[in-house]
């Protein structure tokens, strides 16, 4: 095969990593100092410090284990001006160092805890040729990937780690969490199907008693889907709504070279992915600006299906998180 196949490399690993990186101690009832201040005795002109287990002990918190399968190929053609590479890789994070939710009953915090396994799998390409004419030297390289992440197993009965609140903005509940069976941090909230044009439509926008779904619901507002059709647009409804892992990531590469000069051109982008976007600032105030997609509301029938009107105070048009906020 030496006319066109010139290199051929057939590769296998497997391999463990270990994984300490959390705050030291958390084995131990360790104390802090960190406002402990308290009145003592009959005199409460001034405190006195004292001090109190922050955490409450894990004496059985391990390393995480991150666990890798790895198959691949490396060729080489045309003298090896062209070369290919492909990889198929599994990645297995076990034991993984999470915080554990407790009860405000414990009186102090949580302490990390072995809490799951997350799974990454996906394969690698990359493909290059270089070339040489004279004294002019040139390549083209490309590289794709693509990774699909899943949470397979959380230690608690819920099978949830849940984010936190107030993130996209003040009042908002959680936006993203870990759940058994989804990507990890993806986007929970409500699925959306337009915005109510007029006033009959408002009227008509009802559960399976007849009942409307909230209480001031008029034109302009948003249309979440109830998804188990009780009636209600509440937790239950709510759904993934995003993934912020990337399906692909790739790069391009282009360089040439002559004499004493050199010349190299690379770009590289993810695609497939979704983020959240906040269209106005942290706390709901009057002087805090809109972006200018608020240019887009419904203002009246058939003025948008997406963009609900403008509302004073907190309202569900902006404090539900829906796809909406999801792009």
């Amino acid at each position: 095969t030496s006319d066109w196949l010139n290199f051929w490399k057939i590769r296998a690993s497997w391999g463990q990593n270990g994984n300490q990186d959390i705050r030291k101690f958390q084995y131990l009832a360790t104390l802090t100092y960190d406002n402990a201040w308290y009145f003592f005795g009959t005199d409460k002109t001034s405190q006195t410090i004292g001090s109190y287990p922050p955490i409450l002990p894990n004496p059985d918190v391990s390393w995480e284990t991150s666990q890798q399968l790895d198959f691949g190929t490396d060729m080489n053609f045309l003298n090896s001006r062209l070369q290919f590479s492909f990889d198929w890789y599994k990645k297995d994070t076990r034991d993984w160092l999470v915080v554990a939710p407790a009860l405000s009953t414990n009186g102090t915090g949580a302490p990390f805890i072995n809490g799951g396994q997350i799974t990454n799998k996906g394969i690698e390409l990359s493909l290059r040729w270089n070339d040489r004419i004279g004294e002019f030297t040139y390549g083209v390289s490309a590289s794709l990937s693509h990774n699909n992440n899943e949470v397979v197993d959380i230690a608690n009965d819920e099978k949830i780690i849940h984010g936190p609140s107030n993130v996209l903005a003040q009042g908002t509940a959680e936006m993203f969490r870990a759940e058994v069976g989804y990507p990890v941090g993806y986007f929970w909230g409500f699925e959306t199907e337009g915005v109510l044009q007029d006033s009959a439509e408002a009227a008509n926008w009802v559960g399976p008693e007849g009942e409307p779904y909230f209480t001031r619901q008029q034109a302009g507002d948003v249309k979440f889907v109830d998804q188990n059709n009780d009636g209600e647009i509440d937790d239950d409804d709510k759904v993934m709504i995003g993934n912020p892992h990337p399906d692909y990531i790739f790069g391009f590469q282009i360089n040439a070279g002559y004499k004493g000069l050199f010349f190299q051109l690379t770009a590289n982008g993810q695609a497939g992915h979704q983020i959240a976007k906040s269209y106005r600032s942290f706390s709901d105030s009057p002087k805090n600006n809109y972006t200018t997609d608020v240019y887009d509301r419904w203002t009246g029938p058939e003025t948008s299906d997406r963009m609900p009107r403008l509302t004073w105070g907190s309202h569900q048009n902006t404090r539900y998180i829906s796809d909406l906020f999801i792009e």
